[in-house]
């Protein structure tokens, strides 16, 4: 009777560590999925893509997940395979930089030219 209660005990913690370690597996590599681009839909996350090349590379992330590759090691798996376009949010350096920087300035001189417009258009009122 001793040896059923403890092996139900260890049968019971086994399956709530599966499920608890399934999650979050799952969990990482939706996280780390939503990072790339689909590179035949090309504009939406992998986890959205209806192609079957999506489906593989998602496989591929829960796979290396599973062996405990860290997130970077798996975003630089990718990269080097696909370039870095394959990264929805490219890294700001080099010429991505512009991608990061030109919003703002583009923004703020927006700003600027309405503000002096603005402010000479008051001025001929007055």
């Amino acid at each position: 009777m001793r040896w059923m209660i403890i092996f139900s005990a260890l049968f019971f913690s086994a399956t709530v560590f599966a499920a608890v370690s399934s999650t979050d597996i799952n969990q990482q590599t939706k996280q780390i999925a939503d990072q790339l681009r689909c590179p035949v839909c090309r504009g939406i996350p992998i986890t959205d893509s209806p192609s079957e090349l999506s489906r593989d590379m998602v496989k591929i992330i829960r796979e290396k997940v599973e062996a405990g590759e860290s997130e970077e090691k798996i975003i630089n798996y990718f990269t080097a395979r696909y370039g870095e376009w394959i990264l929805l949010k490219p890294k700001p350096h080099g010429i991505n930089l512009m991608v990061w920087i030109l919003p703002a300035l583009l923004l703020s001189g927006g700003a600027i030219f309405l503000a002096v417009k603005v402010s000479k258009w008051t001025d001929k009122k007055s």
